[in-house]
């Protein structure tokens, strides 16, 4: 693919380079001749001093993420000192940080790790972090409110997959087994990059890495480079109609040469969801909002909904800010303060508001409370290479977690509220030494302490009093959740053509949950007031990529991770989420889940034309946690907020599998148009009577064609999810077998457009519509119909 390069005057003999596509600078472009004898790199203006290279020089530019390209030094002398590069769509250069917290190239890795950069976060124009995750088809998320996103990796959800942000794991002690809506509070907005690692990342990461790990990184401080004050800023708007969005975020970096900063914000407002209008008739009105609830006179009412393609009581609103400031005194050393809050107003549960009993609405009230996630991190980095390291980085972090849980049953004045914070400290430390010349050795500790509040009342809406005769979700004398943890990995480069990798560690994790007599008498638990739990878990991984001549890479991968119970599985007392008749007690028996998983990769390149990539994988989960039937007190069912359920409980089943297969391609079919395609297959059971294994989403994918010129890009695509057939749903009810049709889930697959034009380096347009057909789906396990057709436009300024 070649270059774009526009020409002028350059007395000064500097050059700019920048991005072809958005006209934004290319900072950290390295510009040399073929011997390498002269080299310069941009500044963060995208600007070098080009005045010792010879006139006869010819200039060649390269950066990991663009098609390098010569141009004559005469040439750039006689026009404007402007290189104009291309975006590389097949990237062999992409580096990858999040394998082994070190820079790596993501070729030399045998796991496999989609990549998604800030370039391809502002196309794809997300309205929430789920959303991103969910664009390239590599990622599945099931949602049970518009104010919710719960990703799957490899048939694995919530507690089961990590979550990482700037190096802080936001996994706590009630990450839950279900659904989970976290990831929403990271604005996508303040993100530079995102990496998915698909399949165990224990070793590197700890306890529940066992699906994947998601990886995501904010944007960085930027201090000058040529000795003059730095200042940029970005501004954003964006609207969507599904969902009446109203979206604004800014962001603002102040640069000196020794202290940056950067401060950004966003708000979000949302309106009730609109579900799509075409649908199969033999399913009558699934998925519509026939019903909701009113409060008129004093009293709850059923109303009829006028306009049942709108989800009533969907809308929420949400605000984040986040900070970072940098202080590098010297070279080697560098202090790296980052801030982040988030917080949204009540999100209703959508799900539980269309539940039906007795030919009337369930519940009149049911949403999340303000949800919260406040965190403060300090990063320490070092370069002075010594004896024990070449580099290394020291960080602590403190968080605050908030989630209540508001519910009123249809008719009743009695509102029950339950309320949980968790405030965690986690400190890691990581070192990198390179070894016997052809090797990295990779090695840390990590420390995490979470301490956990559980508190429940009822207060009756008209009166105001309060009772505290309400069942807390977890035990209410106070829970601790702490673990310990050490590892080692090397990094072998045998020869060029082969890189061979291990790795190894050591993690301890022990568990505190305190009821108080209060609680134990409301309940009446037969067992004791305080749990305790002490687990230890040895995990490795062993890889080798092999890369031929001829554009071949294959990879292997075997690997082992672990998931410690924690606070929400082991104490969790909570009505099922698909079920009026489904009660979830404590389980205090249960004992750690283990995965021993094997991956092979196989990949070919054209060039810069083509590439496909196919990764079959297969895991064995020994003791996996499932939801099963149990008893409560010798009993099989008992008496729950008037309900009488049948009792369940998280238990250790001796062994399940899951195996699949992620392939993706990517074809440059000519100059400006490209081919993209990722699809994914997974399949998972219980071993004893092979019965379907939760989580497990159906085959889905993404397939597009983009288009790029000078300024401007369009892209035609569609998203697309098989039928899960209710045969293969889960009993255990985690899979949400009510929220589907008679038959399971239905297959679909929407059409979409988007373009944007970059009207000046300062200014730029978005605009797209989704689900053109306006087709109505749902995703598998989700009790929340997808938008309907939905157009969308989003304005970006910059200095």
């Amino acid at each position: 693919m070649a270059a774009m390069v526009t020409v002028l005057a350059a007395i000064s003999q500097k050059v700019t380079v920048v991005s072809s596509s958005d006209l934004q600078p290319v900072p950290q472009c390295n510009i040399y001749t073929a011997d390498k004898t002269v080299s310069v790199v941009t500044d963060q203006k995208g600007i070098a001093d080009i005045t010792a290279f010879k006139a006869t020089d010819v200039l060649i530019f390269s950066h990991i993420s663009f098609v390098t390209k010569e141009v004559k030094k005469s040439v750039l002398t006689q026009a404007e000192n402007i290189v104009e590069m291309d975006i590389a769509s097949i990237n062999l250069k992409e580096v990858v940080f999040s394998a082994n917290k070190v820079e790596e190239r993501y070729v030399e890795i045998p796991a496999r790790i989609d990549i998604i950069n800030s370039r391809q976060i502002q196309a794809g124009n997300p309205q929430t972090t789920a959303d991103l995750l969910t664009q390239n088809g590599t990622v599945f998320a099931q949602q049970s409110q518009l104010g919710g996103g719960s990703p799957v990796i490899r048939g694995m959800e919530t507690n089961r997959v990590l979550m990482v942000i700037d190096g802080v794991r936001m996994n706590n002690a009630i990450y839950r087994a279900g659904h989970l809506q976290n990831v929403i509070t990271i604005d996508p907005n303040m993100l530079d990059r995102v990496e998915v690692v698909h399949g165990p990342g224990s070793v590197i990461y700890g306890s529940d890495a066992m699906g994947g790990v998601m990886h995501f990184y904010t944007k960085n401080p930027i201090l000058t480079t040529n000795g003059k004050f730095y200042s940029s800023g970005k501004l954003m708007m964006r609207t969507s109609s599904a969902s009446d969005e109203y979206s604004q975020s800014f962001s603002l970096n102040l640069g000196g040469k020794k202290i940056a900063a950067i401060l950004g914000g966003s708000t979000k407002d949302l309106g009730d969801l609109r579900e799509g209008s075409k649908r199969d008739s033999k399913y009558g009105d699934w998925g519509k909002s026939l019903y909701y609830a009113e409060r008129i006179n004093g009293k709850d009412s059923m109303m009829v909904n006028s306009d049942p393609l709108i989800q009533k009581h969907t809308g929420y609103s949400q605000y984040d800010l986040f900070s970072k400031v940098l202080w590098k005194p010297c070279n080697s050393f560098s202090l790296l303060l980052n801030a982040q809050y988030s917080n949204s107003s009540d999100i209703p549960r959508y799900d539980r508001l269309t539940e039906m009993s007795g030919g009337k609405l369930k519940y009149a009230e049911w949403y999340y409370g303000p949800q919260t996630r406040a965190m403060v991190s300090v990063r320490a980095e070092f370069t002075n290479a010594n004896a024990l390291y070449d580099n290394a980085s020291i960080t602590g972090a403190w968080q605050n977690i908030s989630e209540d849980r508001v519910s009123r049953s249809f008719g009743k004045s009695k509102k029950k509220h339950q309320e949980e914070t968790v405030k965690i400290f986690s400190v890691n430390a990581d070192f990198m030494k390179k070894i016997f010349g052809s090797s990295e050795l990779r090695y840390g500790l990590e420390g995490n302490f979470n301490h956990v509040d559980s508190k429940a009342y009822n207060q009756h809406i008209v009166t105001g009093v309060v009772t505290n005769d309400a069942a807390t979700r977890y035990p209410d004398g106070g829970d601790k959740m702490n673990s310990f943890s050490a590892y080692a990995s090397n990094s072998w480069e045998v020869n060029q053509n082969l890189i061979f990798t291990q790795g190894i560690r050591f993690s301890m994790v022990s568990l505190e949950a305190k009821y108080t007599q209060e609680m134990m008498d409301l309940i009446k638990f037969p067992f004791d007031a305080t749990m305790t739990q002490d687990n230890t878990a040895l995990n490795g991984s062993l890889g080798l990529v092999y890369m031929p001549e001829g554009g071949w890479r294959i990879a292997m991968n075997l690997s082992s991770g672990f998931r410690a119970p924690n606070i929400d599985d082991l104490t969790k007392l909570n009505d099922s989420n698909s079920s009026d008749q489904l009660i979830v007690v404590p389980n205090p028996d249960l004992g750690p889940e283990k995965i021993y998983s094997a991956d092979f990769t196989l990949g070919k390149t054209i060039g810069e034309k083509l590439q496909i990539e196919v990764t079959g994988f297969y895991s064995i989960l020994q003791d996996a946690f499932v939801i099963q039937s149990s008893t409560y007190n010798g009993q099989d069912s008992i008496l729950f907020d008037g309900i009488l359920a049948a009792v369940q409980s998280m238990q250790n089943v001796e062994k399940a599998t899951i195996y699949g297969v992620e392939a993706r391609l990517t074809a440059k079919l000519i100059k400006h148009l490209t081919f993209l395609s990722n699809l994914s297959y997974t399949k998972g059971s219980i071993s004893e009577g092979d019965v379907p294994l939760d989580h497990i989403p159906p085959l889905f994918g993404m397939t597009s064609l983009k288009y790029e010129l000078k300024q401007f890009n369009c892209e035609v695509y569609s998203r697309y999810n098989a039928w899960k057939h209710i045969e293969d749903y889960s009993p255990s009810g985690e899979d949400n077998e009510a929220y589907a049709t008679p038959d399971g889930m239905p297959s679909w697959y929407t059409l979409n457009f988007r373009a944007g034009y970059q009207f000046s380096k300062y200014l730029s347009l978005q605009a797209g519509v989704e689900n053109i057909l306006d087709t109505h789906y749902r995703n598998f396990a989700s009790g929340i119909s997808a938008p309907g057709r939905n157009f969308m436009a989003t304005l970006r300024a910059g200095f």
